[in-house]
């Protein structure tokens, strides 16, 4: 088999490009813990 057939859509799915570019400034500046207590979290909540 040369090709692989991906069917387990319920572990992950594909990000659309839509929705990667309108996520992108959150995994590059604004990622924490929101329920976290420290400050990097405070900011992400």
């Amino acid at each position: 088999m040369d090709r692989l057939i991906y069917v387990d859509n319920s572990a992950t799915t594909p990000v659309s490009p839509e929705a990667l570019k309108a996520m992108e400034p959150y995994f590059i500046e604004g990622f924490g813990n929101a329920s976290s207590l420290y400050s990097v979290g405070r900011k992400a909540k």
